[in-house]
């Protein structure tokens, strides 16, 4: 792709890749929206995109609040995160624009909303893409951020401010880590402990020498997606073209 280059790292994360026609049609809308972009901002996405990863990714369990979640969104893509699972059979999520700072269209958001099933449809989505389950709650067998294995990608479960992490979720975690306490309190809150998780995590996961980054294929259809989120009128601009617009890294899921 002239003018933007690919990860040094493939990513291990068995994510389904896009198919090559997906490939193709991303590579198709970046001939067509790349002119219309400056060269400083071509080069953010390059470098943005570059330094995502899958092999991380959070989980916010019916969060009561929407700033929070919203919050924990603007971490996730300030660390290079891509990948956040909502899950809303009981408290449904919408945009806090002034807490977000538009962090959640640079992110793949896996909404699950199910009444009777968003909690087994999240679990059975994240598993059967290799990741471990990791709720945050203190329990005897838990780990630290220190020492949480990251051998294989893990998925960070925040419960809701109230009560923590839900049963079912406790039921089929692979794994539970807990930030140590100092002071009087007994916990963050919600959008502080998952920035702790992440931060620290995150800073292991880039020194080590775990393949974290996403595949080419990803990244030509993430930066094809971004592209058109970057160009006004980007819709009918392609469709000129006979383009449609672009597909997401969601499509194959």
């Amino acid at each position: 792709m002239e003018g933007l280059s690919f990860g040094s790292k493939f990513a291990s994360v068995p994510y389904p890749s896009p198919t090559s026609a997906q490939v193709d049609h991303a590579h198709a809308c970046m001939d067509v929206l790349r002119p219309l972009l400056t060269e400083a901002r071509l080069g953010h996405i390059e470098r943005v995109s570059a330094g995502r990863t899958r092999h991380i990714s959070v989980v916010l369990e019916n969060v009561y609040q929407s700033r929070n979640a919203s919050a924990v969104m603007r971490s996730a893509d300030g660390f290079g995160l891509l990948d956040v699972h909502l899950i809303e059979n009981e408290n449904a999520w919408s945009r806090n624009k002034g807490v977000a700072k538009g962090a959640s269209q640079w992110l793949q958001l896996h909404r699950h909303l199910g009444a009777d099933n968003a909690k087994q449809a999240c679990v059975d989505r994240i598993k059967s893409h290799g990741h471990r389950l990791v709720v945050t709650s203190p329990h005897a067998s838990g780990h630290t951020p220190e020492t949480l294995p990251l051998d294989q990608p893990v998925a960070l479960v925040m419960g809701t401010e109230f009560s923590g992490a839900s049963d079912f979720m406790m039921e089929h975690a692979d794994a539970f880590v807990e930030i140590p306490m100092h002071g009087f309190t007994e916990s963050f809150n919600i959008s502080v402990a998952a920035a702790v998780l992440m931060h620290r995590l995150n800073q292991r996961l880039r020194a080590s020498d775990i393949s974290w980054t996403l595949r080419p294929e990803e990244l030509a259809v993430l930066r094809a997606e971004w592209m058109f989120k970057s160009v006004r009128h980007a819709s009918g601009i392609l469709a000129r073209e006979g383009l449609t617009p672009p597909a997401t890294l969601l499509s194959n899921l």
